[in-house]
């Protein structure tokens, strides 16, 4: 098994690309957004000139709703930038079916709050059933311009158990799978049983003896409470979240639940951090899709990786946390109205989506 961690899109995109260019089996991508953008352009342009006889590209339907970090329907379709690059997409899906590559968007949305909810978050990629992605980048221009990272991973095993994963998914049956592949043991999550499907990450922090690091820009419950429980006894917790979260209530929860339990709380200092990693005792990585928040843990289609390979921790050590932790910056974490309303609306969402989940 070899495993390269890759830190930043252009990182990302040189190794997909060259992915893309060798594939001669299969290609197939999913990802929870794509959007007609350069970023976007690039992907379909790559995808439609791979020579790989089975092409395909799984997009949640959440982007036929939203671009941009905007809704689509409502006063941000005055911007005629937006107004191009939604045609834009939509005209490069009808390009690449006529090109021969499969796309789909999963999880038609409907009027019903469930069917508005319920998506597929997954970021992976796989190609001829040996070469694997696991991570949280999507394709588009500003999920490009945030700082985020995926694990490509050479494994035979790994590209078989994702292929399925991704068939699976492609035919709106997604799995509720926990399997193991050589050092890694990969979770995927259906929505609809996230809860079992989450417990060895829960069991491992409430397990947690010297330390817990968080880096998240959505944390939120039920992992904060059990960050909660780790402070109470005695384990020391540290939070990194983007300096610039694009959902702030989201970050004056995490501060509100850090002024409660008393666990650090640092600012990345670059911008909008999009990473999504735990590591517990220094000896246990979780990274993949879900942002460690009570829509990963409710109701969105997610795909995680544990590890305690070495190899992998310290790649994440050197490259992300040790660089990041040096030039954050240390928020007060003081409880305020702004934070106590924040956590009250981050604890009323949580309280929706557990009611929809089982709707």
């Amino acid at each position: 098994m070899n495993v390269e961690l890759l830190v930043g899109a252009q990182e990302f995109w040189a190794r997909l690309r060259e992915d893309l260019h060798t594939a001669e089996r299969s290609a197939y991508i999913q990802t929870f957004t794509f959007e007609g953008d350069r970023v976007g352009t690039g992907l379909a342009r790559a995808l439609k000139g791979s020579p790989a006889r089975d092409r395909r590209l799984l997009v949640d339907g959440f982007s036929l709703l939203y671009h941009s970090d905007r809704l689509i329907p409502g006063p941000a379709w005055l911007d005629r930038r937006l107004r191009r690059e939604v045609m834009l997409t939509h005209r490069w899906v009808k390009r690449l079916r006529s090109g021969g590559v499969g796309v789909r968007f999963s999880n038609p949305l409907g009027p019903s709050p469930t069917k508005l909810v319920r998506r597929n978050h997954k970021k992976i990629a796989v190609f001829d059933g040996r070469v694997a992605y696991l991570g949280g980048i999507n394709f588009s221009d500003h999920n490009f311009a945030w700082h985020d990272m995926m694990f490509r991973v050479e494994c035979d095993s790994l590209g078989e158990l994702l292929d399925r994963d991704f068939l699976a998914s492609w035919s709106g049956r997604p799995l509720a799978k926990d399997s193991e592949v050589g050092p890694l043991r990969i979770i995927s999550l259906n929505g609809r049983a996230n809860a079992r499907g989450l417990r060895p990450v829960l069991d491992a922090m409430d397990g947690a003896r010297q330390s817990i690091d968080v880096v998240s820009a959505y944390l939120s419950h039920p992992f904060t409470r059990h960050l909660a429980r780790a402070r109470e006894r005695g384990v020391a917790v540290r939070v990194l979240m983007p300096s610039l979260n694009n959902k702030p209530n989201l970050a004056r929860h995490i501060i509100e639940a850090g002024s409660r339990a008393g666990f650090e709380v640092l600012r990345y200092s670059g911008g909008m951090s999009h990473m999504k990693a735990m590591l517990i005792d220094g000896e246990l990585l979780v990274a993949g899709s879900s942002n460690f928040d009570f829509m990963s843990y409710h109701i969105l289609e997610e795909s995680i990786v544990l590890t305690r390979d070495r190899g992998m921790i310290e790649a994440f050590l050197d490259r992300v946390w040790t660089p990041d932790l040096a030039s954050a910056v240390r928020t007060p974490v003081r409880s305020t109205i702004g934070t106590w309303l924040g956590n009250a609306a981050v604890r009323l969402g949580a309280k929706a989506a557990g009611v929809l989940a089982h709707a």
